[in-house]
């Protein structure tokens, strides 16, 4: 391991990930068994450090000398490897942790995955390893692998089947199978991998410590990571903020979207699932990019290895087939990926050295002259190359054979990449045509819209990576109420966002139909009449809200039929009166404290279809107004927001302030459980917005708060509290 200076604070990391001794507990002649693999693997693939055995009923193991116990060992192991029962597991830990070994692999199965009894043992073996010391990795761990230096303390068939190549990527995964199947991905497009980690239950060391480990190494430039569940959010946080400080890319594979996703997760290493939408956010705020499958998470690996920027991903398409140009265009409009068109100079160029049928567009058809004229494709390729609004050169190689010079097109690619400083990426069908160009060192894909993707992954990617994380810079808490319960009343939690910056409806507290007509003439007609009461945080569906009110005799009727509703109900509270708003469109806010990631922003479309929409975007604070904005482009209903239709954009720079302002208070006050504010009433751009309806719950048991049951579940879809206050 190539380690920096700051290796000394991560001792267990170099014992782990680059040991000079291994000792196998459980050690086996059988070189397809869990005690056996791992000493093949390290005589097989050239470990030059020491190997030692430990099984109490052999003298010799696959050739080497094998030891009754630890005690007997010439030297201290930097690394154990237990692979015994889970019952015998506990005791072998115990030895490990009495000779000062720094770092442990259990193999061993059947702990927290099993249940109750299961759990109880593991974090025994937990408090053994660290009251002396030591780490663990596992238990449940199908091993650690670092492919440099044959240190290859796994039990996966994978590196038998697929042998080792070093290269600048480190793959993280609590899956055994899911740690090698990216591998054999990377070594099928000709990549190598340094470290192939299975972390196993992480009953002490996380994929967070593993990314910690592995950025000790110098020479990492991508991290793949899979995550059945994340176990320490705060930690994976440093370690990604580390990485992009570093520059290096991770990108991260976090299944259980789906309900019975999150069930098999659950099943299969006792991870806890998160709401996806939470997971998907918190990733973003930390610069790792997510992907839905094992084809996804090694696919772009080659374009992000790339030695030439990708700036701003604008993209030529050139092949010598029309019908490739249409596919990739239109995947490229699908994906969002920019083809701009080709300067006046770039066209004249190609209009020198191109066939007189071939269109001088983006995308660029070369034509079938390619066959009978080879230079034809270093002449092209030459004059895109010099055009300032390409970034990015994809080349679509349908078919290619005899005629075709392919190892002289591979060379001019080669030469765009060093001489211009542009990438190039080719696809093609082919996989004896993809092999003349990734020996080149140039990313080839089998699909030119996987091609694509790759490309719109890496460029959003590093822009991701070049935003500088935030820092808060506001502090926005509010005093809570003094006798507040786990509920906010109406009243309560607009008062809490006015005094945080947050516009909200005009409104009157009314205790007698007197109040409620005084507050209809004040505030004029028509006005809104609601009830408010903790009780009730749901108005809507009690009858409790009514809109249209313009008459001092449905306001006094109103007035006593939220009295009576309540008091039928058993709640206590009062009556509120509110002007009822004009404007644009309706738009919500939420937060929510996650248990796991901490608070999260909502931001979307709004009203009483936000459940059944879902068109939102949620973001991890601190962050600023700017970031909302863009989150609030990747929302369905964008280009509403901008304006449509002759209309005016709608207030954005309000909502997304007062979006930042939510984050800022749930991150200053943390009692507070969640906050939902829906609708948002925004208007045209400069006249602002308003918020109609807030409920805040605090969190149960916390100081200052009723311990009583809670009177609304923790949703991160904030539901619509009351009717509009829209006429």
């Amino acid at each position: 391991m190539t380690m920096t200076p700051a290796a000394q604070r991560l001792d267990w990391a170099a014992s782990a990930l680059d040991p000079a001794a291994v000792a196998i507990i459980g050690a086996t002649d059988n070189p397809n068994s869990v005690g056996g693999r791992p000493i093949h693997y390290m005589q097989r693939f050239g470990f030059q450090g020491a190997i030692y055995p430990v099984n109490p009923r052999r003298s010799r193991v696959q050739g080497l000398t094998c030891y009754p116990s630890l005690a007997d060992l010439p030297t201290t192991p930097d690394l154990a490897i237990i692979a015994l029962s889970a019952a015998r597991a506990e005791q072998a830990v115990r030895d490990c942790v009495d000779q000062g070994i720094q770092a442990i692999i259990i193999m061993s199965s059947g702990f927290r995955e099993t249940g109750e009894a299961g759990r109880q043992a593991e974090r025994r073996l937990v408090e053994i390893t660290r009251a002396g010391g030591s780490r663990l990795i596992g238990p449940n761990s199908q091993g650690l692998a670092n492919l440099r230096s044959g240190a290859i303390a796994n039990f996966s068939t994978m590196f038998a089947e697929v042998p080792p190549q070093d290269g600048p990527i480190a793959i993280i995964s609590q899956s055994g199978a899911a740690s090698v199947m990216p591998y054999a991905l990377l070594r099928e497009n000709d990549l190598g991998a340094r470290y192939v980690l299975a972390t196993g239950n992480e009953a002490d060391l996380t994929t967070a410590d593993l990314l910690d480990g592995v950025l000790e190494d110098s020479e990492i430039r991508l991290v793949l990571l899979y995550m059945e569940g994340i176990q320490d959010a705060d930690a994976l946080a440093r370690a990604a903020q580390r990485a992009r400080r570093r520059g290096v890319a991770v990108v991260a594979l976090k299944p259980g979207s789906s309900a019975r996703g999150a069930s098999a997760a659950r099943s299969h290493t006792g991870a806890l699932a998160s709401e996806d939408a939470v997971v998907t956010a918190y990733l973003r705020r930390h610069g790792i990019w997510r992907v839905q499958d094992t084809a996804e998470l090694a696919r772009a690996a080659a374009l992000y290895l790339g030695e030439a920027p990708t700036g701003k991903g604008c993209v030529l398409i050139m092949s010598h087939s029309g019908a490739v140009g249409v596919v990739c265009a239109d995947a490229a409009e699908r994906l969002g990926v920019t083809l701009p068109e080709l300067s006046d100079v770039t066209a004249r160029r190609l209009r020198e050295i191109m066939p007189a049928f071939g269109a001088i567009q983006n995308p660029l058809d070369l034509t079938a002259g390619l066959l009978g004229d080879s230079a034809l494709f270093e002449q092209a390729l030459a004059a895109i190359a010099d055009d300032p609004a390409i970034d990015i050169i994809h080349i679509g190689v349908p078919v290619a054979g005899q005629g075709y010079d392919l190892t002289a097109f591979a060379s001019a690619a080669r030469a765009v990449i060093r001489e211009k400083g542009k990438p190039v990426v080719v696809s093609g069908p082919q996989r004896n045509v993809l092999q003349q160009f990734s020996a080149q060192g140039i990313p080839t894909f089998q699909s030119d819209t996987d091609a694509l993707a790759a490309i719109r992954q890496v460029v959003a990617h590093r822009a991701l990576m070049a935003e500088e994380l935030p820092i808060e810079t506001r502090h926005l808490a509010a005093a809570l109420p003094a006798d507040a319960g786990e509920v906010l009343d109406e009243v309560q939690s607009l008062e809490l966002l006015e005094a945080i910056g947050i516009p909200v409806v005009v409104y009157r507290v009314c205790r007698s139909p007197d109040e409620a007509e005084s507050a209809l003439h004040a505030l004029g007609t028509p006005c809104v009449v609601k009830a408010c009461s903790a009780a009730l945080p749901h108005k809507s569906e009690h009858g409790l809200v009514k809109l249209g009110v313009d008459s001092p005799k449905l306001a006094r009727q109103m007035f006593d039929d939220c009295t009576n509703i309540m008091h039928r109900l058993g709640a206590d509270g009062t009556v509120v009166v509110a002007r009822q708003e004009t404007g644009r469109r309706e738009l919500v806010l939420g937060a929510k404290r996650d248990p796991v990631f901490g608070p999260v922003i909502m931001a979307g479309d709004g009203g009483k279809y936000v459940e059944a929409l879902r068109d939102y975007e949620l973001l991890a604070p601190p962050f600023t107004a700017d970031e909302v904005l863009r989150a609030l482009q990747r929302t369905r209903i964008w280009p509403v927001l901008q304006g449509a239709r002759d209309e005016p954009p709608l207030d954005l720079p309000a909502f997304c302030d007062a979006a930042e302002r939510l984050g800022s208070l749930m991150l200053s006050e943390e009692r507070i459980e969640s906050i939902d504010l829906n609708p948002v009433l925004v208007r045209s751009i400069g006249q602002g917005m308003v918020v109609l309806d807030a409920l805040v719950v605090l969190t149960p048991g916390r100081p200052g708060n009723d311990a009583k049951p809670s009177a609304q579940p923790s949703s991160l879809i904030p539901a619509s509290n009351s009717r509009s206050n829209i006429s």
